[in-house]
């Protein structure tokens, strides 16, 4: 009996193990495939920041469908659920509390820029959020440690 408690003890830890390990063979290989296959792109957003009890606090973005469309013609992918997958884009808890403690109008006056790994079958992985400050593309991380914190 104790045998076999440890047999399924071990067996449920493999199952987990292997399910971790295919999340990040999974982002790997739609970020190999888009690196290879010049399909990044960058889709120009809108950003809140919510607080949400069970996800923490993020940027909830709006994508524009402009920009949506012209990616699919650029890559010849249909960008599924794009903005239901890449929608959120989640930050160090200080810099969300910076993000949450500007208004919305002054954030969007940055021109945020999501930029989006895109898989062959139309999956996305988020690279990067950009802003503009000065003149300069910021990563929204450079920009609050360098000038908003």
């Amino acid at each position: 009996m104790n045998r076999k408690r440890i047999i399924i003890f071990a067996a449920l830890i493999a199952f987990q193990i292997s399910a971790v390990a295919f999340l990040f063979i999974k982002t790997a290989s739609i970020k190999n495939y888009a690196t290879k296959n010049n399909t990044i792109v960058r889709i120009r957003c809108t950003a809140y920041d919510p607080f949400h009890p069970l996800k923490g606090r993020y940027a909830h973005l709006t994508l524009n469908k402009d920009d949506i469309k012209a990616c699919e013609e650029q890559t010849g992918i249909e960008l599924k659920n794009v903005q239901k997958v890449a929608g959120d884009y989640y930050l160090q808890e200080e810099y969300a509390l910076t993000i949450d403690a500007m208004k919305r109008e002054d954030f969007n006056t940055l021109n945020p820029v999501l930029e989006l790994y895109v898989g062959k079958n139309g999956t996305v992985v988020q690279k990067a959020l950009y802003v503009t400050f000065n003149g300069k593309e910021l990563p929204i991380e450079q920009y609050i440690k360098d000038y908003a914190l």
